[in-house]
């Protein structure tokens, strides 16, 4: 691979990360800094010692991030008093209801 190639796949990255960075505001703090470690590939067992969590409960804190910017990209609000469970078991059941 040239160093041309790598430049634009870089330059590519760049745009596509900066175009995350107005979702973060719709996250709680913890959420948005386990999406952000996730994305960069981080290693789960160096999240978890990162954030004080354990494996299962990082990742459900990364399924309801992730279920909240969906819910914010597709024009709604994310609902207010839901739990993590209960939002994620509500775009998943929206989502086998489209499939």
């Amino acid at each position: 691979m040239g160093s041309h190639q790598c430049l634009e796949r870089t330059a590519a990255a760049i745009c596509r990360m900066e175009g995350t960075h107005g979702w973060m505001p719709w996250l709680k703090p913890v959420d948005a800094k386990i999406t952000w470690l996730r994305a960069s590939e981080m290693r789960w067992k160096s999240i978890c010692w990162s954030v004080g969590l354990a494996r299962a409960t990082a990742h459900e804190h990364l399924l309801y991030a992730l279920c909240v910017m969906a819910w914010r990209l597709n024009g709604r609000a994310a609902p207010k008093g839901l739990g993590r469970r209960e939002l994620i078991g509500r775009l998943r059941a929206v989502q086998a209801r489209q499939a």
